[in-house]
């Protein structure tokens, strides 16, 4: 057991390391393009840096388990490798060279990452020999439990918007604008399924597939989940001091690490519940659908007051799941 879970230590780190040391440089380049080019080009790095969990989990599984890949799942790897890396290209090229053709180089991150989400999707939905049960992405495994804990997830956000309305007076809220992606949300799955899957796999296979079981198995299911909450909320750093909340950048920080502490509890449970990681993918699919619909996308500013009450409302929501069934077991012995 030692031997186990040193190797999970050491992998840990250099996930971390890879992951972190990534989003860092990438970071410093988001800061140059922030100040030097169009607002519309700078958001495809909130896009791409979406990728770097996944990809630091291919390259440490590459070196730790490369002998437990199969070979549908390693062309899978592959595609994705090649979508993070030229996608970074883009970036670079866009920021530092062509400063005149964003909207075209914008286009090609989308292209790209269209293409390799339909391919790899039908890679997948294939499963030659079940070799994506290795990395629980066997898209019909458990689909009834997905279909309740995606309803419930729904459910929950419009649980915090009618709180939201009721004790802020917040009349932000487009309530037809809601109900029409609500509406359009199962047709909105299907198409995004294959349009978009790269990026939402690229953060729930880093996290929760490959991350959260091994912090679970040292640290127990709970403080394990929370661990994770906290490296996640802390990665969003630089996107808080560009995109997302530029003048109140130290309370979008807080606000993420809370955020992502609370739903990562939520998302935690819906991964042990089901064993498919298509459940997390999915689930955050939905939260960045229905967010961008209330914001449209917009950098917000963050008060002390806002921050609190939606640490409130996070624990209400999400943060009570902790005490399910799914958190009793002391540790996780599923490692992928």
């Amino acid at each position: 057991m030692n031997n186990y879970s040193s190797k999970n230590k050491s992998e840990i780190l250099i996930f971390l390391i890879i992951n972190f040391g990534i989003t860092a440089l990438m970071g410093v380049i988001l800061f140059i393009a922030y100040k030097n080019v169009s607002s519309e080009f700078v958001e495809n790095f909130a896009i791409v840096q979406m990728l770097y969990p996944a990809f630091a989990t291919i390259i440490t599984m590459r070196f730790f388990r490369k002998e437990e890949i199969k070979r549908p799942v390693k062309i899978f790897f592959n595609i994705f490798i090649v979508t993070t890396i030229i996608s970074i290209i883009v970036l670079f090229i866009g920021t530092f060279v062509f400063k005149n053709n964003l909207n075209i180089l914008s286009i090609i991150i989308q292209i790209i990452v269209a293409i390799s989400s339909f391919v790899s999707v039908i890679i997948i939905l294939r499963n030659d020999d079940n070799s994506f049960e290795s990395i629980n992405l066997k898209f019909n495994n458990n689909l009834c439990k997905i279909a309740i804990i995606l309803l419930i997830f729904i459910g929950l956000y419009l649980l915090r918007i009618g709180i939201s309305i009721l004790f802020e007076d917040d009349q932000s809220f487009d309530v037809l604008k809601i109900l029409s992606t609500l509406l359009m949300m199962p047709l909105s799955l299907c198409i995004n399924a294959f349009l978009s899957f790269t990026i939402f796999f690229g953060e729930e296979f880093g996290w929760r597939g490959y991350l959260q079981p091994r912090l679970q198995n040292i640290f127990g299911k709970r403080l394990g989940v929370l661990i994770l909450g906290f490296i996640w909320g802390i990665w969003h750093l630089p996107l808080c001091f560009t995109l997302y909340s530029p003048e109140t950048p130290i309370y979008c920080v807080i606000n993420h690490i809370l955020f992502c502490v609370f739903l990562g509890i939520f998302l935690g449970f819906a991964y042990m519940k089901t064993n498919n990681l298509w459940t997390p993918i999915l689930i955050h699919f939905a939260n960045n659908t229905i967010g961008m619909a209330l914001t449209g996308g917009k950098a917000g500013v963050i008060t002390l007051k806002t921050l609190i009450f939606a640490a409130v409302l996070n624990i209400i929501t999400y943060g009570l799941f902790i005490f399910s069934n799914e958190y009793k077991k002391d540790k996780d012995k599923t490692i992928i």
